[in-house]
């Protein structure tokens, strides 16, 4: 077998290794995705005490009209990556829906 016969084949392996690492991280993100959106999903229908004592205090509230409330946390995670998770009650403290997207931090790289 010649050198450049056994390069070709090297580089063959090599790609086929990189397409299976990027389909594993692929379905790996894909699966966090689902297991946040389920423990997110979780909290509705609970009081927003619950969630205060196991997240800690918010990083601010809003009262909405009708006596509704919006809460929200900051998480920075490393290299300044920081999600907004929102989560808005009915009048009488019960967590209705919830949104969590990426937030920008002044100060933190992005």
């Amino acid at each position: 077998m010649t050198i450049r016969t056994q390069r070709r084949k090297a580089a063959a392996l090599l790609k086929r290794a990189l397409l299976v690492a990027l389909l594993a991280v692929a379905a790996i993100s894909i699966s966090c995705a689902d297991t946040r959106t389920a423990r997110m999903d979780s909290w509705r229908g609970h009081p927003i005490e619950e969630l205060i004592e196991h997240w800690g205090a918010p990083n601010s509230t809003a009262k909405l009209q009708g006596g509704r409330r919006v809460y929200t946390w900051i998480t920075v995670y490393s290299m300044g990556r920081s999600y907004r998770s929102t989560f808005t009650t009915s009048k009488d403290g019960t967590i209705e829906s919830w949104s969590r997207q990426p937030s920008s931090i002044p100060g933190y790289p992005k």
